[in-house]
């Protein structure tokens, strides 16, 4: 090969190997300059405080809940409220360790949302676009009754040996029950010796034992029902209605005992 050639095989490899260098630089330049930016941008949105707005949403959750529904039921905020968790950045809300909340006011209609800029954005676009946010509540509410579906049945299972025992068809309590008053408590333990108590329920998170059982102490005791469940002081107790609208209680950890209660007329 002559000089001549050699040269003009030289220049192109030279010019090649330049071009490279200066593509390479421009993609690390370009790359070096994106993760700033994004480490700069989310080191802003996660250092910024969250602040308070007021949502008016009386018209948006009647608009999107079910059809059957009188004008007269109450407003369900709950359903709302789960579908802008799971579908405006989950994991910026306070459930999952983020600093946003909200908090309803039903008898204003009103939804007061603490958090950031980026999450109130897109809440407002969410709020704005009822085709995403119907099947968000439909899907929360499926959610919700497979849930209760599921609950009742473990419910049931658990309630089975007693019901069988009292020969009687028991029905998993309803959350909401009202259980203010007195009650007389017959307790029954797999020996067959029972015990019996008053408990007077005075609200809806308190009532006052009488004596001493094996349960509670004489005094008033913290309580929560939920459905098919209620909790006192610690321990966990199923949930039932029996004939005569008496209340069965079974404890979840000894399904051979339960307590029965009768409303007294007092």
């Amino acid at each position: 090969m002559s000089v001549l050639n050699r040269r003009s095989f030289r220049y192109p490899i030279a010019f090649l190997l330049f071009a490279c260098l200066c593509v390479a630089g421009f993609f690390a330049g370009y790359r070096t300059g994106y993760s700033s930016g994004y480490s700069s941008g989310r080191a802003k949105y996660q250092s910024e405080e969250p602040y308070p707005v007021v949502y008016q949403v009386g018209d948006l959750i009647r608009a999107t809940r079910d059809a059957g529904d009188s004008p007269d039921t109450p407003l369900d905020f709950s359903m709302l409220m789960q579908a802008t968790q799971s579908v405006v950045f989950p994991g910026e809300w306070a459930q999952l360790g983020g600093n946003c909340s909200m908090a309803p006011f039903p008898s204003l209609e009103l939804l007061v949302i603490d958090a950031t800029s980026g999450v109130h954005a897109r809440t407002a676009e969410l709020f704005e676009d009822m085709d995403s946010l119907k099947p968000a509540i439909t899907e929360i509410e499926q959610q919700r009754l497979e849930w209760k579906r599921m609950q009742q049945e473990q419910v049931s299972k658990a309630l089975e040996p007693v019901s069988k025992r009292l020969g009687e068809t028991l029905v998993p309590l309803a959350g909401d029950v009202d259980m203010s008053g007195k009650w007389n408590v017959k307790i029954v333990t797999p020996d067959g010796k029972p015990a019996t108590n008053q408990y007077t329920f005075i609200d809806q998170e308190t009532f006052e034992a009488q004596s001493s059982d094996p349960f509670f102490q004489p005094g008033k005791q913290w309580f929560s029902v939920s459905d098919g469940a209620m909790v006192a002081i610690g321990t966990g107790f199923h949930a039932a209605m029996g004939s005569d609208d008496d209340l069965i209680l079974v404890p979840t950890n000894d399904p051979t005992t339960y307590l029965r209660l009768t409303r007294t007329n007092n």
